[in-house]
């Protein structure tokens, strides 16, 4: 069964919006929620005097708002604003808490294309598809990490092939794709080169042969990117 939790406080009609993800977010419960399961798009920024009057305008939140601009003043580190206020409703344990401190520690650690490509990811998930494109060819611009392994360019270039399919750029996405088997050498990556191109020519992927197996979310965005252009016709 899921679990309910119950929000402290009223949902505003003034909402704050999240350039990075392109989302507007109307209650601290929002907030926290969102911090929680989209870290790599936040930055100490984040944490301004915007954020602040919004929560002490909106919600009364006087002393959150004072805690997070005494932490920003004083330089504290990134974790403790982000524990800080993601704290501040209860919706998270304490297990949940120190669990995603872990996680921020985690980031430090990993080489800078890695956590550019982990917020890329965070904004593709969020369907903001031109912001997770620029991430991604500034990955792709910088010195290439003989550390990070073929595989992981072959991700980057696999998951910009999806920024462009979604689109409907599927000339650029099937040159995508394309790259991405060439650093990988994955069938399911071949096969979304090839579906990518059909559209980018203007055929219907499968018309005469079996149709793939779609199991895959990039490949059912190929699919459903296929039945539009039915529709259109």
């Amino acid at each position: 069964m899921g679990q309910v939790a119950v929000c402290k406080y009223q949902r505003t009609k003034t909402p704050f919006f999240v350039e990075q993800a392109g989302v507007n977010l109307y209650s601290v419960e929002e907030l926290t929620y969102f911090l929680y399961h989209n870290i790599c798009l936040a930055d100490r920024q984040f944490f301004d005097d915007r954020l602040c009057r919004w929560l002490q305008e909106e919600f009364g939140c006087t002393e959150l708002a004072a805690q997070i601009q005494n932490h920003h003043a004083s330089g504290a580190a990134f974790p403790d604003l982000v524990v800080l206020t993601v704290g501040a409703c209860g919706l998270f344990s304490r297990q949940e808490l120190l669990e995603l401190r872990e996680r921020l520690l985690g980031l430090a650690g990993l080489q800078e294309q890695e956590r550019l490509k982990l917020r890329a990811d965070e904004l593709l998930n969020n369907h903001n598809e031109w912001a997770a494109m620029e991430e991604y060819l500034h990955i792709l611009r910088m010195h290439q990490n003989s550390r990070l392994g073929l595989g992981f360019y072959g991700a980057v270039w696999n998951n910009l092939g999806v920024c462009y399919a979604r689109q409907f750029l599927f000339e650029e996405a099937a040159e995508c794709f394309e790259t991405a088997f060439e650093y990988q050498g994955e069938e399911a990556i071949r096969q979304q080169a090839e579906l990518a191109r059909q559209l980018a020519e203007g055929i219907l992927p499968g018309a005469g042969k079996k149709e793939f197996d779609f199991s895959d979310p990039q490949k059912k965005l190929l699919k459903w990117e296929r039945e539009y252009r039915m529709r259109q016709k």
